[in-house]
């Protein structure tokens, strides 16, 4: 591992998409490990086509023009987070003949250093973070796979309840309104006592929460999906495309058409506004 040398992760997060998607063309300019945690795909990578059952997971490397085109029947979930490749050892086969995807198995490493990556990546040591990701790589490439699994610490109760409220009603119906009243009657609180509690441990009301949260699946779907601006609004619950372009660009700090056109020329896309508060993504 000495003779490896990798990046932190520049940026990560979980993406759900409807059934009939697709993401792509993109020139791609660094790395990026990509887990199926949904649904089936097909991943093309220069002349390369391979289908990608849910579970497998994916590296997408520079060099050549990839594209995904997400399950036609049912929604598509996956994680990702992008990286690059300073040094390899000089055993390793040459890039070329590094395979696309692994089908994993039940206990496999992949899948948990996976987590374990999106989970420290916000707040967690740099160094650690690195030393995942080149395990991770080294166990893709070389076809040595272990296991292990890595928790996050727990929120208060009303706190919890009430994010997995909202990931769940966001998963189930994105474009429905959730209201102040909705996360208290889900959290078996008071409204005053949950905006305190929500206040209090990650800095943010309610309310601020749900609208971050719905900003992040928009920014998912600028970065990572072929629908116009117009369509991820409606899709993400935003009252009109003047309204969501307006409160996307005070999160991201630009547009949604300006950072399309920016992640498609090579740049990176933002990291999660939520991920960096909870400090957790909702890979079951």
């Amino acid at each position: 591992m000495n003779d490896l040398i990798v990046s932190f992760p520049s940026t990560w997060g979980i993406v759900t998409y409807p059934a009939g998607a697709s993401f792509g063309p993109r020139a791609m300019r660094d790395y990026e490990f990509v887990w199926i945690i949904e649904g089936d795909c097909e991943y093309r990578y220069g002349p390369h086509a391979v289908a990608v059952p849910a579970g497998s997971v994916v590296l997408c490397r520079p060099g050549e023009t990839d594209s995904f085109r997400w399950d036609r029947d049912r929604r598509t979930q996956h994680a990702y987070f992008h990286f690059e490749v300073e040094r390899t050892p000089k055993h390793w086969p040459p890039l070329k003949d590094w395979p696309l995807v692994r089908q994993p198995a039940e206990g496999d490493s992949l899948r948990p250093m996976f987590r374990h990556v999106l989970r420290h990546a916000a707040t967690g040591d740099p160094q650690l973070v690195r030393l995942s990701i080149m395990q991770m790589l080294a166990s893709f490439v070389l076809g040595q796979i272990d296991t292990g699994q890595i928790p996050r610490d727990a929120l208060p109760d009303p706190v919890e309840r009430a994010w997995q409220f909202v990931q769940q009603r966001l998963e189930a119906a994105p474009a429905d309104p959730i209201t102040l009243d909705d996360l208290a009657e889900a959290s078996f609180v008071t409204k005053e006592h949950l905006c305190r509690v929500f206040t209090e441990s990650i800095g943010r009301s309610p309310m601020e929460t749900v609208r971050l949260a719905r900003l992040d699946r928009a920014m998912d779907l600028i970065a990572r999906s072929n629908y116009s601006v117009g369509q991820i609004a409606e899709l993400c619950g935003f009252a009109s495309a003047f309204h969501f372009s307006r409160r996307f660009k005070d999160a991201f700090g630009q547009s949604p058409k300006a950072l399309r056109t920016a992640i498609r020329n090579g740049a990176a896309p933002p990291t999660s506004k939520m991920m960096l508060r909870f400090g957790e993504t909702p890979v079951r």
